[in-house]
């Protein structure tokens, strides 16, 4: 999927992370666009897409926030049964009220699981509040009320009691960006790599496959490379974070949330 236009200028392209891929594995020798890892071979792609997994699944696994995004729904169904048995759930195909599926409403397709989810009455502004408790062994029987309150993620889809008025939902999900493929005449080189600086990294990911096809002794050298290589780009999320001021409660009341935010 190619990012739009006004997003493509501070990304280098697949083709940077190629060309440094071959230099690294003497590819390069006769000519920069290589002798056996040719973006015409048909293994090339698919080395490239497996290294950009590869890749994005370290990072998420440090927690990297390039790999979280947020998404409002505004007016969910109500539940269509009072039992309270009854669960709604939300995945990507769309919304299930009791009774059928509502497909208006539904995950993106590039989330990958949720990390938080608050509700809140839809068509009032309203705020968010705390975010929804997150039941981990099987949601409760409950009377349908004006808010969810829980929610339980279990079969990739967000199961919920269910309301008896409609409610707006805001999910802050972990995200992975698709395979590189080919989109009308950009072909799939020439995207975007939508991570800024991980060019080194992700050449690194696609020695690791070229060697990994060889059994090739120098795969874990590259594999160490193109770990710290990531680890630098999640630096700066760390950079980042240490610049936010942090301050312990106070013993004597909530004396810190003056401007009416609560540390969720």
């Amino acid at each position: 999927m190619p990012l739009p236009p006004t997003l493509t200028a501070p990304y280098p392209i697949v083709e940077d992370a190629m060309n440094k891929a071959r230099t690294r594995l003497n590819d390069a020798i006769q000519q920069l666009s290589g002798d056996i890892l040719k973006d015409s071979q048909p293994f090339s792609q698919t080395m490239a897409n497996s290294a950009w997994l590869r890749l994005q699944q370290f990072l998420a696994n440090l927690g990297y926030a390039r790999l979280i995004d947020e998404v409002i729904l505004t007016g969910l169904p109500i539940c269509n049964s009072a039992d309270p048995a009854v669960q709604c759930w939300l995945d990507w195909t769309g919304f299930y009220d009791g009774t059928q599926v509502w497909t208006n409403w539904a995950l993106p397709q590039k989330c990958e699981f949720p990390l938080k989810v608050w509700d809140r009455v839809s068509g009032f502004n309203c705020g968010w509040g705390c975010p929804l408790e997150n039941i981990m062994d099987g949601l409760p029987a409950t009377f349908k009320y004006q808010r969810n309150g829980i929610f339980e993620y279990r079969n990739d889809k967000i199961y919920m009691p269910g309301t008896n008025i409609p409610v707006d939902l805001r999910i802050r999900f972990a995200q992975f960006f698709p395979a590189f493929t080919t989109q009308g005449e950009t072909q799939w080189y020439q995207q975007p790599i939508p991570i800024i600086g991980a060019t080194d990294a992700l050449a690194d990911y696609i020695c690791v496959e070229a060697c990994d096809g060889r059994d090739d002794i120098d795969s874990q050298t590259f594999k160490s490379r193109a770990e710290g290589e990531a680890k630098l780009i999640f630096n700066r999320d760390v950079r980042l974070k240490n610049r936010s001021n942090v301050r312990r409660r106070p013993r004597s009341g909530p004396r810190n949330y003056g401007y009416g935010y609560a540390n969720y």
